[in-house]
C-alpha cells in the first residue's frame, strides 16, 4: 500500500495539489457568501456637512422599521454612503464625486438625502426629480434625526421595493 501511494505521489502530485486548490478555493468562496450579509435598502447622503454617526444610525432606524424584508434573510439591513461635497460647486473633493458617480452609474443607491434637489436633478440627468423630493423635515418619521436641511429623493424608474419605501414615509 505504501509502494502504491508513493507512485501516485509521484505521478499525480501536481493534478492533486490543483485539484486540492481549487476545492480550497470553492469552500472558501461558499462559506464567505454564506456568511455576507445583503442590504435590502441602498440609501446616499450628498451633503456639504456630512453626517454624524448618530445621525445615520437614526436614518438607518427609520428606515429600516418602515421597511420590508426584500431578500429573505430575516431581516431589514439598510447600507448608507455618504458622500461629503456640495452638488454643483467647483473645486470640489473629485474623489467623493467619483464615488457618487460610480453609485449612479451602477445604479447602487434607490434613495437619496441631498441639500440641492434642483442641483442634484441637474448634475445626475434626471435620476431623481427635484420635483418629487419632499423635504425631510415634512416627514414625521424623520423628527429628531437632526438631517431636517435635507431633501428626501427616490430614484426615478427604481424598482418596487423604493417605490414602497417612499409611500410609506411620505404618506
Amino acid at each position: 500500500m505504501k509502494q502504491k501511494l508513493q507512485n501516485f505521489w509521484y505521478y499525480y502530485k501536481i493534478h492533486t495539489i490543483i485539484i486540492l486548490a481549487v476545492l480550497a478555493a470553492a469552500l472558501y468562496f461558499f462559506l464567505s457568501q454564506r456568511g455576507s450579509v445583503s442590504s435590502d435598502y441602498n440609501i446616499a447622503v450628498i451633503s456639504s456637512r456630512g453626517c454624524s454617526e448618530e445621525q445615520l444610525a437614526k436614518i438607518a432606524n427609520v428606515i429600516r422599521n418602515a421597511g420590508k424584508d426584500q431578500n429573505g434573510d430575516g431581516s431589514v439591513e439598510v447600507k448608507l454612503s455618504v458622500y461629503r461635497f456640495s452638488m454643483g460647486k467647483d473645486g470640489q473633493d473629485q474623489i467623493e464625486i467619483m464615488k457618487l458617480d460610480a453609485d449612479l452609474v451602477g445604479k447602487e443607491s434607490g434613495i437619496f438625502f441631498t441639500e440641492d434637489p434642483d442641483q442634484f436633478e441637474a448634475s445626475t440627468n434626471g435620476i431623481g426629480k427635484a420635483a418629487d423630493a419632499v423635504p425631510v423635515s415634512g416627514i414625521p418619521l424623520f423628527s429628531g434625526c437632526g438631517i431636517d436641511e435635507l431633501y428626501f429623493l427616490a430614484r426615478s424608474g427604481v424598482d418596487q421595493r423604493y417605490i414602497e419605501m417612499r409611500s410609506a414615509l411620505t404618506e
